[in-house]
């Protein structure tokens, strides 16, 4: 956001910035991309840190800098016409560059973004807006389409010199772009968290084991597998920490003081299942033993399910029917006269 008011605030001032400094106010485009990318790794990569190595992402922006305060500059807004104006060649390259950098971290933002929609049912046990970032793919692709099409339209009008189009729409769009990424990413937060999950075992405390040690090793073996599937079914059964919605694979691991890893690993090859899946058939089962107790006959299916931990009609009915061959309707229908 500093960048864009930046370079905005720049296209106000009555003179060209290039006057009075040198390589002027366009290398700092060469952030956006990094930037935005920099963002969708922070809320896509567990434990995510800026480590040194990440300032490579300020190249290109440095050797722009270094560049134009070292060759005759021209601002980018001048003739193009390379007869009349020979120093715009550079200009050219800039741009060219620009459009290349722009599309390439979009794409690599794309990618994380994908990657970790994938990785959902392994450590969340609910589909939300928050872990989905489905917003996030919209304003990437708001970014493309408004970008790159300011981008394209400066390229074909400065570079190729068709003179198809004379307006530039960057400002325009830059402001867009803006104000759809405050409004979104506002109430976004910290995706990979540890959250408070409220059961507790019999002592008031997380539910933990000490033979923790033992099971550092990422190859488990069949009687590890079956130990720790063990410690993890009375876990669930004691305290259903399940009942909360938003409960996923760190609230397991730092309950139980076992590794991620480890989790994952005992989850899926003991119980051939992944994390979404294993949670939401405890879920179904508390439902279905909520459907015969009175104390919930006042409740509607919906209800039942969300006092289980499901946060959605759809997904309540499709992972119902997947654990029970019925729909709840169904299911309902032919339980036994209470």
């Amino acid at each position: 956001m500093a960048v864009i008011a930046i370079y905005l605030g720049a296209s106000l001032l009555p003179f060209q910035v290039v006057d009075y400094f040198k390589p002027g106010i366009f290398p700092i485009m060469f952030l956006i991309g990094p930037l935005l990318y920099l963002y969708v790794s922070s809320l896509t990569i567990e434990d995510f840190r800026l480590k040194p190595i990440q300032l490579l992402h300020l190249l290109p922006f440095l050797l722009i800098v270094i560049h134009r305060a070292t060759v005759q500059v021209v601002p980018i807004s001048s003739t193009p016409d390379l007869v009349e104006n020979p120093d715009y060649l550079f200009n050219k390259i800039y741009y060219s560059l620009l459009i290349v950098s722009v599309f390439g971290y979009w794409f690599f933002g794309l990618k994380l973004l994908i990657k970790h929609r994938k990785k959902i049912p392994l450590y969340f046990s609910n589909y939300t807006s928050k872990n989905t970032l489905s917003w996030l793919i919209f304003v990437l692709s708001l970014f493309l389409f408004l970008f790159i099409t300011s981008f394209f339209v400066f390229f074909i009008s400065n570079v190729l010199e068709l003179g198809l189009i004379r307006y530039s729409t960057l400002s325009v769009n830059l402001t867009i772009f803006t104000f759809i990424m405050v409004y979104f990413g506002i109430n976004q937060t910290a995706i990979y968290e540890m959250r408070p999950t409220g059961p507790k075992n019999e002592n008031g405390g997380a539910y933990t084991d000490s033979s923790e040690p033992k099971y550092a090793s990422s190859a488990l073996t069949d009687e590890q597998l079956e130990e720790i599937a063990e410690i993890i079914l009375k876990y669930l059964k004691e305290s259903k920490p399940y009942l909360n919605n938003e409960y996923n694979l760190q609230m397991m691991a730092r309950d139980l003081a076992l590794s991620k890893h480890t989790l994952s690993q005992v989850i899926n090859r003991g119980q051939k299942k992944n994390f979404y899946r294993f949670i939401n058939g405890f879920r179904v089962e508390e439902v279905k033993e909520k459907l015969t107790d009175p104390a919930f006959e006042h409740y509607s299916i919906l209800g039942i399910a969300h006092e289980c931990g499901f946060n959605s009609k759809t997904s309540f009915n499709r992972i119902f029917k997947e654990e029970t061959g019925l729909t709840p309707t169904q299911y309902i229908k032919n339980m036994p006269r209470r």
